[in-house]
């Protein structure tokens, strides 16, 4: 190294100073002029005279003010007087060449000073880099024409870097969760979602594209508004990977599906629910039904087992015979408010039909507890019915019950439910308002 050095030294030595000048003003690939006070020019490098068709012997004592166009000048007259200042100063602008074609250069002024140690004047030095500044242009267009469109994205757009720490968000993100590139500058995106079962969907997924599992993913999340509502989002994730295969980053592009999901809601409870007494219908019953029968635990039969009592009104027809059909539904309406006052928490109460009507009790009810749950459904029928528009006119109906219970019958929902129904033909048979068990009572 030090015999490198000491050739170095001694190559500049041996080379006269004119010689070295023009080595280095003329292999360095910028333009280059030196000014005095009154911007004459004292020394031109060759490129600088190219760009006025010119030798450089040509421009020495001619000044600046020459050379160029009053526009010219008015861009660059404030960096000159900055430098003539004892300022250095750097800046670009666009150079008219001889062509006609606008360059652009970055252009350093550096101010010298002469044997009094004042400013004698400034060295000019001019590099191009229109490619440069052209990619950095369309570049800066790119990135703001992404940002255009993220901005006016009906989706909220949220960018985090390989911590899941929050790079940048939309202002629709902001609008939506009340989070800003700029107050939660780099704090990771699994606290600003919180806890819960909400969001564990969303954790996972994030998850697993900063392990490499996946390179991109969508998870259902939501999200408590401060209002207090919810709101659903869909996020459609994916991961930035480098070279090495790692996550760099990860951008979330996020749709706002609360109508959607409360929509696939109001069909789904169309779906299980009655439409004229809120309550579920049969094939939602059958499917608690079945739930309740998958979960018995058999280990446990002191506690574990399911009571169906189905019921049917007695005197219901007469209603619709004398008032119609619709006053027998306003009935059928109220005959559901009154049972769904009965029934028990856990219980599942069900019309599955015209005036027949279900429920389904969790656990092994006593004997006595049953039958005290029985006398209460009952006494719902006691006060009359009174019909609404009708002058104070009231019905009095009945109720005619079929109970069916495992243990000790088989834990088989379709079994349950059909000598359940047996029971309550049974109950008819034996007079208004009766209660028959499928098996003995065990009363």
């Amino acid at each position: 190294m030090n015999d490198r050095l000491s050739y170095s030294s001694a190559l500049v030595e041996s080379l006269p100073a004119p010689h070295l000048l023009e080595i280095v003003t003329r292999h360095t690939g910028a333009t280059i002029c030196v000014v005095d006070n009154d911007l004459n020019i004292l020394y031109a490098n060759e490129a600088y005279a190219n760009w006025f068709k010119a030798r450089p012997s040509e421009l020495l004592g001619r000044t600046l003010i020459s050379l160029y166009s009053e526009a010219a000048r008015v861009q660059f007259q404030p960096h000159i007087n900055r430098a003539l200042a004892g300022h250095e100063v750097t800046y670009q602008r666009q150079i008219c060449g001889s062509d006609g074609q606008e360059v652009w250069f970055s252009i350093s002024l550096h101010p010298w000073l002469d044997r009094d140690g004042q400013v004698g004047g400034v060295v000019n030095s001019a590099l191009e880099v229109h490619e440069l500044k052209v990619t950095t242009e369309a570049l800066r267009a790119a990135n703001q024409k992404l940002f255009s469109h993220m901005e006016n994205s009906p989706l909220a757009v949220v960018e985090l870097d390989a911590q899941l720490g929050l790079v940048h968000c939309s202002s629709r993100a902001t609008e939506w969760f009340g989070w800003h590139h700029a107050s939660h500058q780099g704090e990771s995106v699994l606290n600003l979602v919180g806890e819960g079962a909400r969001v564990t969907v969303l954790r996972k997924g994030l998850g697993q594209l900063l392990s490499g599992a996946e390179r991109q993913n969508r998870v259902e999340a939501s999200f408590v508004r401060p209002d207090g509502s919810v709101q659903h989002c869909m996020w459609f994730n994916s991961a930035l990977i480098n070279l090495r295969g790692e996550t760099i980053s990860i951008m979330c592009q996020i749709e706002d599906i609360t109508e959607r999901v409360a929509a696939a809601e109001r069909l789904l409870h169309q779906a299980q629910h009655d439409s004229l007494t809120g309550l579920l219908n049969r094939g939602a019953f059958i499917v608690r039904a079945q739930e309740a029968v998958s979960s018995l635990d058999e280990a446990d039969g002191a506690t574990d087992g399911v009571v169906i009592l189905f019921m049917d009104l007695d005197g219901f027809k007469g209603v619709n015979d004398c008032y119609g059909h619709h006053m027998g539904d306003t009935v059928l309406r109220l005959v559901a408010q009154r049972l769904a006052h009965v029934v028990r928490a856990g219980d599942t109460l069900a019309r599955l039909g015209g005036d027949e009507f279900t429920i389904l009790m969790r656990g092994n009810p006593s004997p006595h507890d049953l039958k005290l749950f029985i006398e209460r459904l009952m006494q719902a029928f006691a006060t009359p019915f009174a019909l609404p528009d009708t002058d104070g006119v009231r019905v009095t109906l009945g109720v005619s019950i079929g109970v069916a219970a495992h243990p000790p019958l088989p834990a088989q929902v379709d079994e349950l439910l059909t000598r359940a129904d047996h029971a309550m033909y049974e109950a008819k048979r034996g007079g208004k308002g009766s209660v028959h068990y499928a098996v003995p009572s065990p009363v």
